[in-house]
């Protein structure tokens, strides 16, 4: 997505790159000296949110020729930007270094960069490499395929001689695209946290781990392969690892294109992502969370291909509307999580969390993000309700004023600075292939009464400068600091502790404990005995920091904190048990089931996740048994969103009870059917579509709506098909009998019917329609379909079927390619997949993959495949005699 919108609004990058390149590349001194004329967004063009406008001021502090199309960057202790550019991002250039890493200084602290040099250019590289992380004198950099460490043994800003690169993680997937890696973030427990795209990764680590996942958007070779850990993951993640590339581990799942995240100092990783209808999202993403962009089995159907008519978005604009797809998160699916703020359309892209006071305590608590659509910085201030952080309501931090001349800002990065503040990179070109803006901007955003200080002091040799250095805004400043703490040992715990006790921002406190949980035994005493703390907030740090240094103490810890008070953390008990065998935590699980309100979806992925790999002896031990002796139509939410969220062939069995025996209310019913769309086995989904046709048949679920929604599960969760290219005609009859010459509806209308004829000469509608049972499900079903029609209404349809019709009928569509022409409903598509579900005449369905067929889709507005009746051979009296039989079944 960011490469999209850098590029066109509709086109894709290997359209861009398959044009011809210029002949010869000019050094990047060259290409800087031809730069005449700076342009940029003029700074009156912007504008704060209220409550920003008070206190913040924006300044220009580095612009072309220093700089050109910045894409991502970070600020080391130094006050030093280190930025990729993206050069080669626009049309038929090539110039050499234009993939570098650039540093930019402000050596004469006027408050406006000054000096810029190449760090290094990675000739090979993407056309911009998407992320950048600096740790003291480790640069990271991520440009697809690898993952890459320099290290700037000399410390003058230059890789030469006797500076190191190593490779520290390869395999992720496609190297033009921007569905890939992005950068990498320092988190409090000394590792390193990453996402990537859908794109794909086949990464193999030095300590022999081994991790895959793909999805039908990328890397779909692999789609079903397991991860050496056992299990199988899907798209786009969101990973952590040790600094040496040991430790690799998941942290998130199925997304689409997270561009940036930020691990918080309680640990907390929050995230957006983007797409191209109006579903972009900021989520407080838990610990194994599963998104579900993708088939949440194996990834190889999109949400497009499954989405069903009740999940699109509501109508109107109208307050409470929801404007967003339900099916875009896959948000009624058992094991997805729920994705935050689904705030509309947009291109998330760099992001940053306040945690000091800096730029004001109003801003302590703030995500920000970039948004190259809404051409702005988008804000959330998370809070931590019940089990789970909720994002908030949306605002903007910053933006274009109404009318401004700002069309091409292209917001792409934040960083915060160690003096606190804020820095904002422009890329600076339109979203059209037709313009090749080379310019680009970094914006430094302070305080309206900041008094000038000079650089910065960071003194990481003294005990008094590292603790300093643990407060620092800039997050990778306090990473190493935090580092170099737990290298001394004990040493600071005294230090450490008062830093806990009388600190008031919650975060410096929740660092302190992180750097006391790895210094050595004393320290982990001390953050045990906070597993008791009052403030739930940091009992959740303890946990989470004695998780990560003592593995090996991780029940004991779990079975003392259960039954805590706080579901956030019994949340966090029950993340840590997915991959605990059911022997060693069973009693733990229990209790984690009693402190289940029934309700919250969060809590209940999380014991989902806790249950992952032992759902039948969960279900069979710890959950049925609590109800079977209460009635099925009385069992409470708790019991059924158990049997839900688990779907086991026997919590299935007992879900479909609950349902014959009480059925839910329409919304409710639209959830729990989706259980049995979720089967690892052929006997699964027939015996789930044996339940749903049960459920058709079944008192209750007579109306419309809930037949519909069986319907629609049915065909598009339930009937999975393998994709075809179109190499055969699939065509629907234009006519069924002689032509005929009709007479008007009233006409028609006026006979006398005789149902019994009706009946007989009804055969005709058998070959398309289903009746009391006999017939073919290719157009709707006539079983009482005439009972709430008059005669004439009955009989003009007849005669006008494109006229009115019928609810998910209504997508006639036409696929040819070549000599070949397949014809049909259309059930549904997938633009990104290039693949389109096609009910076709005979009431069986394909999956034609419409883009590698090379094939036309023509969409038929209204036109129904029904002839009119005049081309079945009837009479008037016949088309009178079949209206009575309609009307009376």
């Amino acid at each position: 997505m960011f490469m999209k919108y850098l590029l066109t609004g509709l086109g894709c990058l290997m359209g861009f790159l398959s044009r011809p390149m210029a002949q010869t590349a000019p050094t990047r001194e060259a290409f800087a000296a031809q730069a005449r004329e700076v342009s940029r967004v003029p700074l009156e063009a912007f504008a704060f949110a209220p409550d920003a406008e008070k206190e913040l001021k924006m300044e220009i502090w580095a612009t072309s020729p220093l700089i050109f199309s910045p894409v991502a960057m970070d600020i080391d202790a130094l006050g030093r930007v280190w930025a990729t550019e993206g050069i080669d991002y626009h049309v038929g250039r090539r110039v050499e270094a234009g993939q570098s890493i650039m540093v930019l200084s402000d050596t004469d602290l006027d408050g406006k960069a000054d000096r810029s040099q190449v760090f290094v250019s990675e000739k090979n590289s993407r056309p911009a490499p998407l992320g950048i992380a600096v740790f003291d004198n480790r640069i990271v950099l991520s440009s697809t395929p690898d993952l890459i460490v320099y290290t700037d043994l000399n410390r003058n800003a230059v890789f030469d001689e006797g500076d190191t690169r190593e490779v520290l993680l390869t395999g992720f997937q496609n190297k033009t695209h921007d569905h890939t890696l992005h950068a990498v973030v320092g988190a409090p427990s000394g590792q390193w946290y990453f996402s990537y795209g859908n794109s794909g990764a086949d990464l193999k680590t030095k300590d022999g781990r081994h991790f895959i996942s793909a999805c039908y958007y990328g890397h779909a070779d692999a789609i079903g392969k397991r991860s050496s850990d056992g299990h199988l993951y899907v798209g786009g993640m969101a990973m952590r690892m040790n600094p040496d590339g040991t430790g690799l581990h998941p942290v998130g799942e199925n997304l689409r294109n997270t561009h940036d995240m930020f691990v918080t100092s309680m640990g907390d990783v929050y995230h957006s992502d983007n797409d191209d209808p109006a579903q972009c999202r900021v989520t407080w993403l838990m610990e194994y969370g599963n998104l579900g962009y993708a088939d949440l089995r194996d990834g190889s159907k999109s949400w497009e291909e499954v989405g069903k008519s009740w999940e699109e978005p509501q109508a109107s604009n109208s307050r409470g509307r929801r404007r967003y797809s339900l099916a875009h998160w896959r948000q009624n699916y058992p094991g997805t999580i729920p994705p935050g703020d689904v705030y509309g359309a947009g291109s998330p892209t760099g992001n940053v969390f306040i945690e000091g006071d800096e730029l004001g305590e109003q801003f302590r608590g703030y995500y920000l993000v970039c948004d190259m659509v809404r051409k702005g910085v988008i804000a959330h201030k998370p809070k931590l309700v019940d089990s789970q952080v909720e994002m908030g309501e949306l605002h903007d931090f910053l933006r274009l004023k109404d009318g401004s001349k700002g069309e091409h800002f292209l917001p792409t990065d934040l960083a915060l600075a160690p003096d606190g503040s804020l820095f904002l990179a422009d890329f600076y070109n339109s979203t059209s292939r037709r313009t090749a803006q080379v310019e680009g901007t970094i914006y430094r955003i302070s305080r309206k009464d900041e008094e000038p200080a000079g650089r910065t002091s960071i003194d990481y040799k003294t005990a008094r400068g590292l603790l300093d250095a643990l407060k620092n805004p800039a997050v990778h400043v306090r990473w190493v600091a935090q580092e170099k703490l737990v290298d001394e040992g004990e040493a600071h715990l005294p230090a450490l502790k008062s830093c806990f006790e009388n600190e008031t921002n919650p975060y410096l406190r929740a660092r302190a404990i992180w750097v006391m949980a790895r210094v050595g035994p004393s320290g982990q005493e001390a953050v045990k005995s906070l597993l008791r703390h009052p403030d739930q907030r940091f009992r959740v740090v303890a946990y989470r920091a004695l998780r990560h240094v003592l593995p090996g103490q991780l029940l004991t810890h779990a079975a003392l904190m259960a039954g805590d008070t706080s579901p956030a953390l019994r949340r966090e008990v029950a993340l840590s048990l997915r991959d605990i065998p059911y022997g060693d935590c069973r009693e733990i699980l229990s209790r984690l089931v009693d402190g289940f309100d029934g309700e919250n979806r969060w809590y209940l992925e999380a014991l989902g996740t806790a249950f992952t790999g032992k759902e039948a002896e969960v279900y069979n031990e710890l959950i049925r048994p609590r109800f079977v002796q209460v009635p099925f139509g009385r069992w409470p939410p708790l019991a059924v969103n158990l049997a839900w969220r688990i779907h086991t062939p026997q919590a299935n069995d007992d879900l479909q009870r609950v349902m014959l025996e009480s059925p839910p209310s329409l919304d409710v019913f639209r959830r729990l059917v989706m259980a049995y769309a979720l089967f690892d086995t052929e006997a699964q989904r027939l015996d789930g579509q044996d339940k749903l046709e049960a459920l058709a048949r079944a008192p209750g679920y007579e109306g419309e709506a809930y037949q519909q929604t069986i319907t629609e599960v049915l065909d598009r969760d339930m009937r999975g098909l393998k994709g075809e290219l179109l190499r055969t005609s699939y065509q629907v009859p234009t006519s069924f009998g002689a032509p005929t010459k009709l007479s008007n509806t009233g006409t028609i209308a006026a006979l006398p019917g005789d149902a019994g004829r009706g009946k007989a000469r009804a055969g005709v509608c058998l070959t398309c329609h289903k009746i009391s049972g006999a017939g073919v499900a290719f157009g709707p079903n006539l079983s009482a379909w005439g009972k709430e029609r008059t005669v004439p209404e009955i009989i003009h349809e007849l005669l006008n079927p494109a006229e009115h019709l019928a609810h998910g009928y209504d997508k006639p569509v036409r696929v040819r390619a070549g000599t070949h022409v397949a014809e049909g409903l259309l059930m549904n598509y997938s633009h990104h997949a290039g693949s389109l579900k096609l009910k076709i005449f005979g009431g069986t369905y394909k999956k034609i993959l419409f883009r590698r067929s090379g094939a036309k889709v023509e969409h038929l507005k209204d036109h129904s495949w029904m002839p009119p009746v005049s081309e079945m051979g009837l009479n008037d009296q016949d088309v009178r005699d079949i209206a009575e039989y309609l009307k009376r079944i």
